[in-house]
């Protein structure tokens, strides 16, 4: 796996290449490995404890309206010409969170129309609306793969995601105390912060 940081720590030299093993399968076959930058797992037997601390490689890229579709501003209305239908169900979504219901219509498949009243005017910025993040997907993916790197029965579970950088740790009891500290200390091996 092409990581530019892959550790796993253990007391116990034959679960270090077993869970190297399980880590590479399990981010393959959640095709997440040219995904993840850097991953450090730690496995404590005595506590018992697993914590996986990593950093994302490039971060897909916002989905914003005018990526899919051209925004023209017309007398009593804004017209979406959709060029991309992947988008549409949420951009449906965001409009009539944003806009109601009684104001979006989509008179044809590849037609998206909101009233645009001098009272509650369209946003004039409309094609920057950020309509999906594919990060949010991705994190969830990771953190479902962690889950399942993770040893079985590890029920007591707590994870963290901000800006590319995550955390998962796991137990059977609860967690420790000092688990911030440990999760600091493993970002820090790695040469990064802890988010």
């Amino acid at each position: 796996m092409p990581l530019d940081h892959f550790v796993v720590e253990s007391p116990e030299a034959g679960a270090v290449q077993a869970y190297i093993d399980i880590a590479n399968d399990v981010l393959l076959d959640h095709t997440l490995a040219k995904a993840v930058a850097k991953l450090h797992i730690a496995i404590d037997p005595e506590y018992p404890l697993f914590i996986a601390v990593g950093t994302l490689g490039r971060l897909p890229p916002l989905v914003r309206l005018r990526d899919f579709a051209d925004v023209t501003f017309e007398p009593g209305k804004v017209k979406l010409g959709i060029n991309e239908e992947t988008h549409l169900a949420a951009l449906l979504d965001k409009l009539w969170t944003r806009y109601g219901k009684n104001r979006v219509d989509q008179p044809d498949r590849w037609t998206v129309e909101i009233a645009d009243q001098p009272d509650l005017p369209v946003d004039r910025d409309l094609a920057d609306l950020v309509v999906s993040d594919p990060t949010e997907g991705l994190v969830r993916d990771l953190i479902y793969a962690l889950l399942s790197i993770a040893p079985e029965g590890f029920r007591v579970r707590e994870h963290m995601y901000e800006k590319g950088r995550f955390w998962l740790a796991s137990s059977e009891n609860t967690l420790p105390d000092d688990l911030q500290a440990r999760v600091r200390a493993l970002f820090a091996k790695m040469g990064e912060v802890a988010p």
